[in-house]
């Protein structure tokens, strides 16, 4: 492995030197810079970034902690962080806290211990007073998305999940479904409480509430998605639409309707939530809530590099609404249109 020493003796200068222009402190002479800077490209060098951080108290790194980085929905959300990180200069250290509170503050412990410039925080539960005081005694920044989860965050990203479920609910309800299924995530989420207030919201327009739907809650995959739906068809219950917690529960939710021989919307309509790649892939294109996720996570970049370099925030708390994408997945339930349908041929 090429060394700095190696780099001094091709360019026949100083160790000392050499660490100047690495590390942008102090003068060196332009002739000597440009010596130094041939024997890096010539031996492919490669300075070591901790030990520069050390020298300028900069790691040029930001840490990231999202449920599961493996998932669709987190993994988007980490890389809009990197593209918001890559403008700013900085690398992205990622970890999951898997929902779990000691993951959650053993994830973020690790990326202090690997002295990160700030950290960009989706938690699902409140961390303990100690990790809370660890966080401020390191002067590492922070900014959350989600929740309030961590105190001592310096600015703080929220979803409109309230809002999202509620314009889905209504879009569901106007097209006349009354008999629904609600195939929700799990109730250790933020999001699944959210989202269910803003479902609730919706119903208590029409008089109804969430006691007139039927609701199973399972984990955001595919496999709830398919499972749940079978135990739905199997049971026989009414069954106009079904709104899935997520897109990957509403693409198991799909599968499961077509192996069953239902059609989406004729027989059951269909809705998710997050507007994932492959809910506008789908046949029929999936009816489902929008959010933002790579933007969300280059805004939290942005804010970061902004808190880090000392620049003053527009405001320490943004609110990133959702939007409702109506495809073909969602329609009047069977009997209502057969009703309509026969008036018109009277007519």
């Amino acid at each position: 492995m090429v060394t700095i020493n190696d780099v001094s003796r091709r360019a026949g200068v100083s160790r000392a030197t050499v660490s100047r222009v690495i590390a942008d402190n102090g003068y060196v002479s332009d002739e000597k810079r440009k010596l130094i800077e041939a024997a890096i490209a010539e031996l492919g060098y490669r300075p070591n970034t901790m030990a520069r951080g050390l020298r300028s108290n900069r790691s040029d790194i930001f840490g990231a902690v999202v449920v599961d980085v493996s998932s669709p929905f987190y993994a988007q959300m980490v890389g809009g962080i990197q593209k918001g990180a890559k403008l700013a200069g900085k690398s992205v250290l990622s970890a999951s806290g898997h929902a779990l509170k000691d993951d959650e503050a053993h994830a973020i412990l690790e990326l202090l211990d690997r002295a990160c410039d700030g950290l960009i925080l989706y938690l699902e539960n409140t961390l303990a007073p100690d990790v809370v005081e660890m966080i401020r005694k390191s002067g590492v920044p922070v900014v959350t998305i989600g929740g309030n989860e961590c105190p001592a965050a310096t600015a703080k990203i929220h979803i409109d999940n309230f809002g999202g479920a509620r314009d889905a609910m209504r879009h569901v309800l106007a097209q006349g479904h009354r008999a629904i299924a609600y195939l929700s995530g799990g109730l250790m989420y933020r999001d699944t409480h959210e989202r269910l207030r803003g479902m609730a919201a919706a119903l208590g327009e029409h008089g109804l509430s969430l006691d007139d739907i039927f609701i199973e809650h399972g984990d955001f995959d595919e496999r709830f998605g398919v499972e749940g739906t079978k135990r739905l068809l199997k049971s026989r219950r009414p069954l106009t639409a079904i709104f899935a917690g997520d897109d990957d529960v509403a693409a198991g939710a799909l599968y499961a309707l077509k192996q069953a021989g239902k059609r989406v919307p004729e027989d059951i309509s269909l809705v998710g939530f997050d507007d994932n790649f492959h809910a506008r892939h789908l046949t029929p294109g999936l009816t489902t809530v929008r959010q933002p996720v790579d933007e969300i996570g280059r805004l939290a970049a942005r804010l970061l590099s902004q808190i880090v370099v000392g620049e003053p925030l527009e405001s320490n708390e943004v609110t990133v609404p959702t939007q409702l994408v109506i495809r073909e997945s969602v329609g009047r339930p069977a009997r209502q249109k057969s009703n309509r349908e026969t008036i018109e041929l009277a007519r």
